[in-house]
This record gives structure tokens, C-alpha cells and sequence, in this order.
């Protein structure tokens, strides 16, 4: 954090110097409140896999700050601007995590249609990831599971983005490559990616950062095709060396399809994901190299008003499996769905409650496998400004 904060401080002075006498950084920001009246989750794992977790049934109620955030913006040229996203995440009576969700530059280049990103971006993979990851973004009061779980939500790391936007009559074209520092192994080992271990063994978020983890730069990109704010299907492709040495691949496929008819939106998108070389997860699946495959939809619309606000009824369902290439071992599966309300109070406020149900299983090691069951109920407040 305090190298990026020197690199943060860097870039706005450099930029202010740069930017004509009038320009002013502007601000905005979001608040992120949860109220838990209902939760009852079901944990079983060997004990070595708990990392000092409870076993057992677990009950919870209460109040909690998920997340605010401060965003940053200021011109600095013709069709320039410099960014940010300062996070703060699971505040308490300290902050548990503080960090630029991003930093960067977004200028126009000469060609007509192109524009580059360049410090800590968000990478263009999937819909979901550069669209909703943020509360206000979204009906739903939580984001899919797997994906802000485990692959991590948003997918953010130093590098650049080059991006072009073509239109014929009512068609938009969108194609964006990038070149990041990706992936790496886990902070303790060389030759693990993932670790069946909870809490947060399991999170390929915890291995991607600005640090650079090899001699390699991953690289992928995304096109799409849309029509009329209506509709937009797209391909995404991320391949990087995630180990030191960098001879152990992570690839990663997705697909997104968005419908938005009327007052109505649906939201599809398909993940694949293929590691090589993970002693990490073999004790998991009985084999170093593994993929997953998996989707989640999601569905909202008009469920009337309240006082002459609109509320929002929406749904979401998922369902991803992973093993080992061989097929010999156990599988990685998660099943979820979950369903609720939204009430937009005003232009600043929304209100949101819903109840997710989980079942996460992978295998273990011996004969007893991490198991997540249960329910959760929430509350939410959304507050933009």
C-alpha cells in the first residue's frame, strides 16, 4: 500500500503540473451497509483446512460497514484524465482493508475510436466485473459467489489497456486488449496457486496484485458486439504464468450475453478456467492440473412501487464444478441462488433485502471434505454522493 501510495502521489503531481491552471479534482464516492437479521451456514473441514474457523453450525446477526468508497477525477489534457478508486472494505473498530481499487490514466489516442488505460486498471473480462462490481451498479444487494469469492471481483492489476469502439448504424463494436503483471503463487509457496484451505485459502484474488510475480506479462482481452443499449454478448481471454519461474499457465475463457428489453434485464455470463502445475489444490483433486467450468444468471424487473418509488424484484442462480484434468479425483462444486427486493428511495439512496442460499463443497485430503451450507439473509443500504 505505501508503494502505490508514493506512486499514487507521483502521478497527481506530475498530472497537476501538467493540467491547466482551472482544472479541479472532483469527487464522488459510495457507502455500502449491511444489516444481517438471518444467517445460518453449516461448516465441516479436517482441521488443518480450518485455519482457526469454527466448525460446526454457525448463527449470526448484526450491523456492518462492507464498504465505502472515495472516487477521484481530474483532467489532466485534451481528452485526458487521471482516475481513482480509494476502497475501504470491512470497517470496524479499524479498517480491515484499504486499497486503490484502481489508478490510472484514460487518454484518447490519435486514431479515431481508440483511447489507452495505463497504471492499476480493471481488466475487461466479463460483464460483471468492469459493469457491477460496485453496489450502485447493480439490482442485487450481493454479487455472484464464485466470482467475488474466489476469481475476485473487480480483476484489477498494473498494466495498460488498449481499447477501440466502432459503430454501423445501430450496431457498436468493442474490442480491448491488455497487458498486466497477472496472477502469481501464493505469498507462502512457489508452487501453489490455490490452497483448499478456509477462510481465504481458496481465493484466487489473494494471488493477484501490482506485484510483478515473474519475467512474464499476462495478456488477453475482450470483444463485443451490442445494439441500442438493448443487448451485448462478448468473449473474454486471460492467459498468464502465475508461478516465479513462469512455466506454470492460468487461462481463463469467459462468455457474457446482457439483455436489457424494457424495464427488464437478464444477465448471462459462462467462466472457464485452466491451471497447470498447482501443487496447491492436488490434494484437492488428486492432480496438478485442473479447470473449472461454470455460469451464473441473473434477473431483474418490476415488482410495482412503494409511495411512488420503484421497487425491483430480482433473482440469481449459479453453478460451477471444477476437477482434475485426469477426472480421477473429487470435484470443486458451488451451487447457489439468491433472490430479493430493491427500492430506490431516491437519486442518492437505495434500499435492498435479499436471502442467499449456498452449497460449496470441495474435497479434502482425506476422506472429510470443506463443506459451506446455509443461508443468509440480509439488509442493505446503498448511498451514493
Amino acid at each position: 500500500m505505501s508503494s502505490w501510495a508514493r506512486r499514487l502521489g507521483l502521478v497527481l503531481a506530475v498530472g497537476a503540473a501538467a493540467a491547466p491552471a482551472a482544472a479541479k479534482v472532483s469527487f464522488t464516492g459510495y457507502g455500502n451497509f449491511l444489516f444481517t437479521p438471518d444467517a445460518n451456514l453449516r461448516i465441516y473441514a479436517p482441521t488443518a483446512l480450518l485455519a482457526g474457523a469454527p466448525e460446526g453450525t454457525l448463527r449470526a446477526r448484526g450491523f456492518s460497514v462492507d464498504s465505502v468508497g472515495l472516487f477521484a477525477a481530474t483532467p489532466v489534457g485534451e481528452d485526458a484524465d487521471f482516475v481513482m478508486d480509494l476502497n475501504y472494505r470491512g470497517l470496524g473498530a479499524t479498517v480491515r482493508e484499504l486499497r486503490v481499487q484502481y489508478a490510472y490514466l484514460d487518454t484518447a489516442l490519435p486514431w479515431a475510436g481508440t483511447r489507452l488505460q495505463a497504471g492499476k486498471v480493471t481488466l475487461p473480462f466479463g460483464y460483471y466485473n468492469s459493469r457491477r462490481f460496485y453496489p450502485f451498479q447493480r439490482v442485487e444487494l450481493s454479487a455472484p459467489i464464485y466470482q467475488s469469492g474466489i476469481l475476485g471481483l473487480p480483476i484489477a492489476d498494473a498494466g495498460g489497456v488498449l481499447s477501440y469502439r466502432g459503430e454501423a448504424g445501430t450496431l457498436t463494436f468493442d474490442a480491448r486488449v491488455f497487458g498486466v503483471n497477472g496472477y502469481g503463487s501464493v505469498p507462502t509457496s512457489t508452487a501453489s496457486f490455490r490452497n483448499a484451505s478456509v477462510p481465504g485459502g481458496l481465493a484466487m484474488s489473494n494471488n493477484l496484485g501490482s506485484g510483478n510475480n515473474n519475467k512474464d506479462v499476462a495478456v488477453g482481452g475482450q470483444v463485443a458486439l451490442s445494439g441500442d443499449a438493448l443487448w451485448e454478448t462478448g468473449v473474454s481471454y486471460y492467459r498468464g504464468a502465475w508461478d516465479r519461474s513462469g512455466e506454470r499457465l492460468l487461462q481463463m475463457t469467459g462468455t457474457h450475453v446482457h439483455l436489457a428489453p424494457g424495464k427488464c434485464d437478464l444477465l448471462v455470463e459462462f467462466l472457464h478456467i485452466g491451471v497447470s502445475g498447482d501443487d496447491g489444490m492436488r490434494a484437492a483433486f488428486g492432480d496438478r492440473n485442473w479447470s473449472l467450468d461454470g455460469a451464473f444468471a441473473t434477473f431483474s424487473g418490476p415488482a410495482g412501487t412503494v409511495y411512488g418509488r420503484p421497487l425491483t424484484g430480482y433473482g440469481r442462480g449459479e453453478l460451477y464444478d471444477g476437477s482434475g484434468s485426469a477426472g480421477s479425483g473429487g470435484h470443486e462444486l458451488l451451487r447457489s441462488a439468491a433472490a430479493g427486493l430493491s427500492l430506490k428511495a431516491n437519486d442518492w439512496i437505495t434500499w435492498k433485502g435479499e436471502y442467499l442460499w449456498l452449497d460449496y463443497r470441495i474435497p479434502a485430503t482425506n476422506a472429510k471434505a470443506v463443506q459451506l451450507i446455509g443461508y443468509i439473509g440480509q439488509l442493505g443500504l446503498v448511498v451514493t454522493f
